[in-house]
């Protein structure tokens, strides 16, 4: 599908433009909806084709939901942004209730509940989820132009990114044997419906299942690397399907490594608020209550700076990757995309472009705040900071304590936007 409505693509200064006669342009504009309603079957946004009238309400919808799931203007209409956005790599998973899932998610923070019924149920369950905390893991196979040693480099920390946020354990299985989850390589067609087909370079990535099937799949005939800057990043879409067999659904916020879209490993965090969230409802805390969280820039991922044209000979010189893993009682993000890391007294900010704060006293900025809350949220209408511990709620404006109050449960709760 990529490919042709990349090709399309090309055709569409001329369509917009009037470079193409009335009839080509009809057949184009045809060709283009035919691929748009395709794209959107896979995906889970149309049940079955929409009337073919350019007008159909159905049809709309769900180019809407596609937009508002890609942070793209909710217009409704196959525009050449959306249809750009089409033709992007990403993971082969359905966005099925994508929308809904993360809404119930931001919604949660906000529910009425008991404190000690907020920290267990502050998210919806997303699908299965397994009921232990070990789990095995097996690469069946690799992409033949990686180094076996760095591939399986590659597998333990995309694991290790999820347990250091969870309560949940992972180990390699023998070669023989069960394994709770296994990651294997296809070409093509292998088995999984003609939906699930792999496309060659570009448009679906990889796929995974949702628990207790234990499958990821990856596309063989990827450009595969391990390096920043060249190929396909295999660590990220690694951790994107891994996340996927933990139970976990694709996710609307901008820069969550569950997002349907590929994500470039920067210098940015790879887990978003939402993953760690999302993974947590799931799951709990790693044991002691905290989570671990990799802050941008510090990521500990060994073989980030592998070079493909160094396979053989002497071993380069790098410098050893840098660690910082810091535990945190909660995190929120405003509406300019600054996290807010919390922990103990102390508190830092990140932000959208990836810079780290020095921590920073939770007295100087929230005067009256106790440390070590259980959680914070910012609204979106106004700003201000609402945070718990225990039963109370503390409310502060977006520069401080200055008018915050500290007010009582509601038995109702909050609204959806305090």
């Amino acid at each position: 599908m990529a490919a042709r409505v990349g090709l399309l693509l090309r055709a569409l200064p001329l369509l917009l433009w009037g470079g193409l006669d009335a009839q080509l342009a009809q057949r184009v504009g045809q060709e283009l909806r035919r691929e748009a309603e395709a794209f959107l079957e896979k995906y889970g946004y149309l049940s079955e084709p929409a009337p073919s009238s350019p007008a159909s309400t159905r049809f709309s919808n769900a180019i809407r939901e596609f937009q508002w799931v890609s942070q793209l203007p909710m217009s409704g209409m196959l525009d050449p942004a959306t249809l750009r956005q089409m033709t992007q790599p990403r993971c082969g998973v359905a966005d099925t209730d994508s929308q809904v899932a993360w809404t119930k998610r931001v919604s949660a923070l906000f529910t009425g509940r008991r404190a000690k019924m907020r920290r267990k149920k502050r998210f919806a369950r997303q699908g299965n989820k397994w009921y232990k905390r070990h789990l095995s893991y097996r690469l069946v196979n690799w992409p033949q132009h990686l180094p076996e040693p760095a591939v399986r480099g590659a597998v333990r920390a995309a694991f290790q990114l999820w347990s250091n946020v969870s309560a949940l354990e992972f180990w390699e299985a023998p070669a023989t044997g069960p394994a709770d989850i296994r990651l294997t390589f296809f070409q093509g067609d292998h088995n999984d419906g003609l939906s699930n087909a792999f496309d060659g370079p570009g448009g679906a990535l990889a796929h995974a299942f949702l628990p207790r099937r234990g499958e990821a799949h990856f596309d063989r005939d990827e450009r595969w690397s391990l390096s920043r800057r060249r190929g396909r990043n295999l660590f990220v879409v690694l951790a994107h399907e891994i996340g996927h067999t933990l139970g976990l659904t694709h996710s609307a916020a901008p820069r969550a490594l569950m997002a349907p879209y590929y994500k470039r490993l920067g210098r940015d965090a790879l887990l978003s608020w939402d993953d760690v969230l999302a993974v947590q409802s799931l799951y709990g805390k790693p044991q002691g209550g905290s989570g671990a969280i990799q802050l941008p820039g510090k990521l500990f991922t060994d073989f980030e700076a592998w070079d493909p044209h160094r396979l053989q000979g002497r071993r380069p010189e790098t410098r050893g990757p840098k660690y910082c893993h810091s535990s945190f009682d909660a995190i929120t993000v405003d509406g300019q995309h600054r996290l807010y890391i919390f922990q103990g007294n102390q508190f830092w900010e990140v932000t959208a472009d990836g810079n780290v704060s020095e921590p920073h006293p939770l007295q100087k900025r929230w005067a009256g705040l106790p440390p070590h809350i259980e959680a914070a949220v910012v609204s979106l209408e106004d700003g201000d900071f609402y945070f718990f511990k225990g039963r109370p709620l503390l409310r502060a404006g977006p520069r401080g304590a200055a008018g915050g109050a500290l007010l009582p449960p509601r038995p109702a709760g909050l609204g959806r936007c305090p």
